[in-house]
């Protein structure tokens, strides 16, 4: 009985680790939007996240190039920017905002539009003295549908060059993940 158990256990357990396991992403392209308040993390984050995504031939653009400072995000919904994208050959926009400062977060179970994730405000900058560890998180999205999402936590840092030097690091790796 108790091998009977043991054996339901399992199998219950492996059938649970597939249904949570997100469909690959294959990133071919993408449109990198930052969510933050601060115009100079912004232009940092996304201008990074773009030389990273260029050296692993992931063709891209930045949000900067799209709207306005301080412009409503929503303008990227538009169909005048969705058409500009597609003559680009860029289907994908990447959301990423920093999720917090601590490195024990988990990915969101809940799945917004991708209206409602551009209307979300973000509270934090991409360096805070006294913090020694940041998490980014990536939303990825296609026809205004989140097609995956993962977090890149991000340790060891004491000043905000540090963090963009992480950044950079890290993310080279992971990117390899999701092409």
């Amino acid at each position: 009985m108790k091998q009977v158990l043991t054996l339901l256990s399992f199998a219950f357990l492996t059938a649970a680790s597939f249904a949570q396991k997100q469909p690959d992403l294959n990133l071919t392209n993408a449109l990198v939007v930052s969510h933050m308040n601060n115009q100079e993390d912004r232009f940092s984050l996304e201008v990074a996240i773009s030389e990273v995504l260029a050296d692993h031939g992931i063709k891209n653009a930045v949000s900067l190039n799209m709207l306005k400072q301080g412009g409503d995000p929503q303008v990227l919904l538009t169909d005048s920017v969705t058409q500009l994208l597609a003559s680009k050959g860029i289907n994908t926009m990447m959301l990423v905002s920093i999720r917090g400062y601590d490195r024990k977060f988990k990915l969101s179970k809940n799945k917004m539009t991708l209206a409602e994730d551009l209307a979300v405000e973000n509270l934090f900058s991409l360096y805070k003295d006294e913090i020694v560890s940041v998490t980014l998180e990536f939303h990825f999205y296609r026809n205004g549908v989140q097609v995956y999402s993962d977090l890149l936590k991000i340790g060891g840092i004491s000043s905000r060059d540090g963090v963009m030097k992480k950044v950079r690091k890290k993310l080279g790796k992971r990117v390899n993940k999701w092409k």
